[in-house]
């Protein structure tokens, strides 16, 4: 009787067989083993971590609006799984003890964060590189190599600290109070005096005064279009040059559309004595619930702006295809 030794982490286990052509379910994708080593080892992380995880991530998306969008989030990482458990299935698993000692390290800063300096923000930061960082010890680079986006997206459902989620929120309601500023100078008869974020006007002997709040800095908009344009670029077939592009673009054209949603709220609140304004009722339209739906409607203009970038991109180079015809002609 032989028997067989038994398996040490630096054994390698082969990948699933899809030779048949059959695309495989996430779970197959993972493996019976797989799947119970995640929710196992998920479930002990998780519960290691749920404290901060309740009063610093869940609390905030529950109580915050502006950073509702993380209960979306995971959703999408699951979906980023799906889209590539192909190649999930494909690649060849081996441990590599090069991730427990991140782990290690991952969990010292961990309870240096809760014992010796409370630092809120990088706990669930922690939960994150200990996700990458076990992914690495139980299945190896090559797994990672598939994984890690899924895994690094879900950063973007961290709120930011309170002190510099406000600090960053200033020089938003500057530029889009001077935005505004300077679309309305060009009304005839409309005299206006800017305050930092406070425009005092004059218009046809009517005077008061807009205050583009916290509520208005765009912030709320910037992070749910970040979000979803990083999910768009990475999913798209582009090369890596383009999707860095398409990221960067995601700020610049959340700002924007929240500079024409400032503007248009300042014109529907300077007019609203007017006569159009107030049979069409632009004091009502300014504030509250159609105020709120005014800022979702911003949401399709970013993204047929996203779109815009992605088709210029699409356009910018034009490859020539190998063995094209080159126009010369055979007599006979």
């Amino acid at each position: 009787m032989t028997t067989s030794p038994a398996a040490t982490p630096e054994q390698s286990l082969p990948p699933a067989d899809y030779s048949d052509g059959e695309s495989p379910s996430l779970l197959q994708a993972i493996g019976g083993r797989g799947a119970i080593q995640a929710v196992v080892l998920g479930g002990l992380l998780i519960g290691a971590f749920w404290i901060s995880l309740k009063t610093s991530v869940i609390y905030r998306w529950q109580n915050d609006a502006d950073w509702s969008h993380g209960w979306l989030v995971p959703m999408f990482s699951f979906y980023f799984l799906s889209v590539h458990r192909d190649e999930l299935a494909a690649a060849k698993r081996r441990s590599s003890y090069f991730g427990l000692v991140l782990l290690l390290a991952v969990l010292a800063v961990y309870f240096w964060t809760l014992w010796v300096r409370p630092i809120t923000y990088a706990r669930p930061l922690c939960f994150v590189a200990s996700i990458l960082s076990l992914t690495l010890f139980m299945a190896g680079w090559r797994v990672l190599r598939v994984v890690w986006f899924p895994i690094v997206f879900l950063v973007l459902a961290i709120p930011l600290p309170q002190g510099l989620y406000v600090d960053l929120t200033m020089p938003l309601r500057k530029m889009a109070t001077t935005f505004a500023s300077t679309v309305l100078a060009a009304v005839p008869g409309l005299e206006m005096q800017i305050s930092g974020v406070v425009i005092d006007y004059s218009f046809h002997g009517g005077t008061g005064s807009l205050n583009v709040e916290q509520a208005c800095s765009g912030m709320r908009l910037t992070m749910a279009f970040v979000t979803l344009g990083v999910a768009m670029a990475y999913l798209g077939a582009r090369p890596l040059w383009q999707r860095a592009i398409m990221v960067g673009c995601c700020i610049p054209i959340a700002v924007f559309c929240n500079m024409i949603r400032v503007t248009l709220t300042a014109f529907l609140q300077i007019f609203k004595d007017e006569p159009i304004g107030q049979s069409w009722g632009f004091e009502r339209l300014a504030h509250g619930t159609p105020h709120a739906l005014m800022g979702l409607a911003m949401l399709p203009i970013a993204l047929g702006l996203f779109a815009l970038v992605g088709w210029v991109l699409n356009n910018l180079l034009v490859e020539e295809v190998e063995g094209a015809n080159t126009g010369s002609v055979g007599v006979s």
